[in-house]
Parts: C-alpha cells; structure tokens; sequence
C-alpha cells in the first residue's frame, strides 16, 4: 500500500490525546485540536521542558509512566519522540475516568434552559457584588433536563465563592468525547467554568453535595471552580 496517499495531519488532529510538536527553541510547530484544549490550563514551556528531560538520547521514542495534572485533566504517561535536532514532539495520555455512575430521582427534572438559570444567578450575585461579570456562552443551547432548584442553588452558591471586587469569568460549553453516567445511559458533558481572584472555600463541601444530587462533577482550585453538568436531553 502507498502511505502518500494517507492523511497523516487528519490522524493527528483527530487523536484524543494531546500533541505538541516543538522547535529546538522551545517555540510551538504544531498542536493538534486536543492540544490547544491542554494549553487553555498547561503552560507550553513546561511541556517543551518534560519533553527534554525525557527525551530518549539518540533519536527515536521514548514512553514514560508520570503523573501530570492540570486542574481537571489528567495524565498517566507520556511518549517523546524525535528523529531531528530541530524538533521534538511530546504526547500526553489521559488517565480514564473512574465510571461513577448516579442516581438521580426522575420526578424532580424539569426542561430547562441553563443560560436563564445562569442569568437569574448572576442577578442576583451582582446585587450583592461590586465586580464586573463576564459571560462567554452559547445562547442557542438547547433545553435539558435538571432539578431546577438544586441547580440554581448550585450556581449561587459558586458565584459567592468569589470575592466581591472580582472580575469573574464565566464560560459554559459542550465538551465533545466526555460523558456522564446517570442510571445506565451516557450523558453528554456541558463544562460551565468560573475564573477569578482566590476563592472562598467555606462551601465547597455544600457544592459537592449538591452537584452530587444533580449528577454533576465539581471541580475546585485556588481562583477557578469548573461544574460539569449532565446534558440529560429534555
């Protein structure tokens, strides 16, 4: 068979796991779709500074078993590889995801349009809050299917976690490829973030509780709280 004819860059842009390819000064080749999702919380130059240190010694590949962590994604290992003085490649191997699967209670659902819910919640965080909001979303997301009181409680209760002269960043999108599993079926993941000064982590055990209840994953760190909700189609 003749490789020419295969599409070598469509291959790696469709990989779910993260590939850099660097110059020998450290500055960006190449990224696959995967990638740039990695480089929205990884910093490039300490990618390029584990593909060096694990670089193999002549040319060639190398895998090696690390623990990598940034905020929400993490991975188990990684393969550096390279056959130039000019570049070096590092992909990074997402560790799976423990199947938790919920339970929810089905009379309590309710169609609902997340982006009301959200502007009903930040209504409410301005009255009390001097810091500007800044909402990046999808305005034609469809309806789904949720406890309405327990997601809006949710969603208070995040936005107080933030100071009250924060800028707060808030993004909500669908995340291909990734799933939830609420009584046997796969759900799909709508990620909503909040990004700002240092949170108050007073009632992050209450969020925990009360995204469980929804079936939804919380994520915490130091200035951002990342929700992935269930999209149960309505």
């Amino acid at each position: 068979m003749n490789t020419a004819s295969i599409d070598f860059r469509f291959l790696a842009e469709s990989d779910g796991s993260p590939l850099l390819v660097f110059n020998h000064k450290g500055h960006i080749l190449y990224l696959n779709d995967a990638a740039e999702i990695l480089l929205g919380y990884a910093d490039h130059k300490e990618l390029f500074q584990i593909a060096l240190t694990h670089a193999p010694r002549d040319f060639g590949t190398q895998t090696v078993m690390m623990e990598l962590h940034y905020h929400q994604l993490q991975f188990y290992a990684i393969t550096v590889a390279y056959n130039s003085e000019e570049w070096v490649s590092i992909r990074l191997y997402y560790r799976p995801r423990i199947a938790e699967e919920h339970k929810l209670d089905s009379s309590h659902l309710r169609e609902t349009d997340l982006n009301l819910l959200l502007d009903m919640a930040i209504g409410f965080y301005q009255v009390k809050n001097r810091g500007k909001v800044r909402l990046m979303t999808d305005r034609d997301l469809p309806t789904f299917l949720t406890d309405q009181n327990t997601a809006s409680r949710l969603l208070r209760k995040a936005l107080e976690s933030f100071t009250s002269d924060a800028t707060l960043e808030i993004s909500l999108r669908m995340v291909p490829g990734e799933y939830i599993l609420i009584d046997g079926k796969r759900h799909p993941v709508l990620r909503l973030t909040f990004r700002g000064a240092p949170r108050r982590r007073h009632d992050d055990r209450t969020m925990e509780e009360l995204a469980e209840s929804i079936g939804a994953a919380p994520y915490f760190e130091e200035d951002e709280l990342i929700l992935d909700l269930p999209f149960i189609r309505a």
